[in-house]
This record gives C-alpha cells, sequence and structure tokens, in this order.
C-alpha cells in the first residue's frame, strides 16, 4: 500500500533524545543551587514547554522573580555536564531513520528548543547528518502547543503540513501538530502519559510506531 504521506516531522527530546530524565534530575538541583526547593511532581508539567514559558512558570511556583537568563544558563551548564560523554538515544532511534532512508522520506526535527541547541545535541548523539532540517522555537513566533514550529518544519521540507506525520511524546506537541494540520499525529508518551489523548495514535515505542505507519 502507498504511503499517505511525504515527510516526517519529529520531536527531539524525549522522542529521539532520552534526555527528559536527565532534565528531571537537573531541574530540582539547579534550583537548590539558587536557594528554592520546589517538587519533584512539579516538574511533570514542564515536559514539551519552552525555556521561556518554563522559567515564567518556576517563579510562579516559587514566587520569586529569577531572572530566564540566568536560570538558562544554570540549566544548560547542568545539562552539559550530564550530556558531557555522551546523550543517551531513545530505544529504536536508528532503526526508524533507517527505515526512513530505505524509503526517500525527508525528514525534519520541530522542537521547542532554541535551533542552535538541538543542533548541539544532534550532533553530540550522532544524529545531525541522519535530519534535513532542524526548526526550534527561535525560529517561529510562537513555541508550542502553537502550531507554528510545526508548520515551519513542513516548509523546511517543502510540503505542506497535510502532506506530513508528525511523532511527539508530549501534550504540548501533539496539540501543536494537531492543530497545524498534519495528515497523522502519533504521540509516543514517555516521562509523562498523555492526560489529552489528541493524538490519532498512541504508541508505546518507535517501533510500534513504525507499525502503525506501515515502515
Amino acid at each position: 500500500m502507498a504511503l499517505q504521506f511525504s515527510g516526517v516531522l519529529l520531536d527531539l527530546d524525549g522522542l529521539l533524545l532520552d534526555t527528559e530524565r536527565l532534565q528531571f534530575e537537573v531541574g530540582p538541583a539547579v534550583l537548590r543551587s539558587l536557594g528554592y526547593a520546589v517538587s519533584q511532581d512539579f516538574f511533570h508539567t514542564l515536559v514539551g514547554v519552552d525555556r521561556v514559558e518554563s522559567a515564567r512558570l518556576i517563579n510562579l511556583e516559587i514566587g520569586a522573580s529569577i531572572d530566564s537568563q540566568e536560570l538558562n544558563r544554570a540549566w544548560n551548564e547542568a545539562m552539559d555536564e550530564k550530556m558531557r560523554d555522551a546523550i543517551p538515544l531513545r530505544p529504536g532511534v536508528h532503526d526508524f531513520l533507517d527505515a526512513l532512508d530505505e524509503r526517500k522520506l525527508p525528514r525534519a526535527i520541530a522542537t521547542n528548543s532554541v535551533t542552535a541547541r538541538a543542533e548541539w545535541k544532534l550532533e553530540h548523539a550522532g544524529l545531525l547528518e541522519r535530519v534535513n532540517a532542524v526548526v526550534g522555537v527561535d525560529k517561529v513566533k510562537r513555541g508550542k502547543p502553537a502550531p507554528d514550529v510545526y508548520i515551519a518544519a513542513a516548509a523546511a521540507l517543502g510540503l505542506d503540513p497535510s502532506e506530513c506525520i508528525a511523532l511527539d511524546d508530549s501534550d504540548l506537541g501533539v496539540r501543536a501538530a494537531v492543530e497545524a494540520g498534519l495528515a497523522k499525529v502519533i504521540q509516543i508518551p514517555d516521562m509523562v502519559m498523555s492526560r489529552d489523548l489528541r493524538a490519532h495514535h498512541q504508541a508505546g515505542s518507535l517501533a510500534e510506531a513504525r507499525s502503525i505507519l506501515g515502515i
């Protein structure tokens, strides 16, 4: 059966890179270093959220006004230390990308990370050469859950969103992909299970997503 899509749009953290659990380790430690204690459960609410919005939510939670640039710097330094030797991948990443290669399907990263940061992580993980484009939150007016980053990622492949499918781990990312008008949206939850259930399909792994897509 012919595939019903021409391009694939991929989230990054929590989908390709096994970095969400690192964020859960780093976040509380960073805030403790700044003099604040925040529960682990709070960090589950930040999955998929861009750094600017995360800083706003953190300040609301602690009732303070930490400078977002200071917080971002401290967070990046802590994450860099965690990822110094290697960036772990989610299971089945290379098999999934191999399947796209076999069918000559272009793919773009659509992420709430800043583009340069996303490219650094991809290169450090050995994946940068395996994607055709990287579109970060700095390339659009609004980050996820707005559809902008998925629309821009499709455009980076020379395609309309309706010609693409998307894979994302978070409810915010799924909402963005659905609003962008993607042909199919598959959610593969990582640290936090879906509450919205808005994706066309829920999958437990990239291998299961391959079966859903027929690749």
